[in-house]
């Protein structure tokens, strides 16, 4: 998901980004650039953008709000634990992004 626009290397530089009015974020460099405790990453934070919580304004509108999309395919798949479902993928995805810092 996150590949689209900011690359399989998450540095930003995804196929998306040549059609974006504003460049996706370097997400290797989030505990880096993490003002309120410099070098800690801010996994709250992450996760509240992943799942859509907070807003992160790109191309023009909104970063699509993964908890939505997770959530639609697990309920379109006929999972009755689709919010358990959904957190774990967003848990996973923040994990990941954790792991690939600078």
């Amino acid at each position: 998901y996150c590949a689209t626009c900011h690359g399989l290397d998450g540095k930003g530089a995804g196929p998306l980004t040549e059609l974006m009015l504003e460049k996706p974020g370097d997400l290797t460099l989030l505990s880096a650039n993490n003002e309120a405790e410099p070098g800690a990453f801010p996994m709250l934070r992450i996760i509240h953008i992943i799942d859509g919580r907070t807003g992160v304004r790109a191309h023009g509108g909104s970063m699509p709000t993964y908890g939505d999309i997770f959530m639609s395919e697990a309920a379109d798949r006929g999972r009755t634990g689709s919010v358990l479902e959904t957190r774990g993928r967003i848990l996973s995805l923040a994990m990941y992004l954790e792991s690939i810092q600078q």
